[in-house]
C-alpha cells in the first residue's frame, strides 16, 4: 500500500465515530493505567530497588527484576494494543470485519493488561 492509500484508510475508519470513540477510549483507559501503575510500581520498588514482574499460582513469584524494567514491561503492551488498533483502521476499508475484530481484540486485550497490572500492584505491596 502507497502512503495516500494508507491515509485514505484512515480517514475512513476515523470518520466512523463508534470506531473513534472505541479507539480514543481504549488508548487513554490503556495509557492511564500504565501510567498509575508505573508511578505505583516505582514507589514500592524504591526501598528495595527490585520489582516482581511476575507471579502465577503454581510457582508463585518467580521473577525479581530491577526497578528499571517496568518500563519496559510497561511500553510493551502499549506499543503491541497500539499497533492493533491501528492495524485495525487501516484494515477497517478494505474488510471492516477484520479491523473490528482487530480493534475489539486490542480492547480486550487492555482489559486483561489492566487486570494483570492490578495483581502485580497488589503482589509487590
Amino acid at each position: 500500500m502507497m502512503l495516500d492509500e494508507w491515509r485514505f484508510n484512515l480517514r475512513i475508519a476515523w470518520e466512523n465515530q463508534f470506531l473513534r470513540w472505541f479507539g480514543v477510549s481504549i488508548i487513554s483507559l490503556l495509557l492511564i493505567s500504565s501510567v498509575y501503575s508505573g508511578f505505583r510500581l516505582f514507589s514500592l520498588s524504591m526501598p528495595t530497588g527490585f520489582v516482581v514482574t511476575h507471579y502465577t499460582v503454581y510457582l508463585g513469584i518467580d521473577q525479581v527484576l530491577p526497578s528499571y524494567w517496568i518500563l519496559i514491561v510497561l511500553l510493551v503492551p502499549i506499543l503491541l494494543i497500539s499497533g492493533t488498533i491501528i492495524m485495525g483502521f487501516l484494515l477497517f476499508r478494505q474488510d471492516c470485519i477484520a479491523g473490528g475484530g482487530l480493534i475489539s481484540l486490542a480492547g480486550t486485550t487492555t482489559i486483561i493488561w489492566i487486570i494483570q497490572l492490578f495483581h502485580l500492584i497488589k503482589i509487590n505491596v
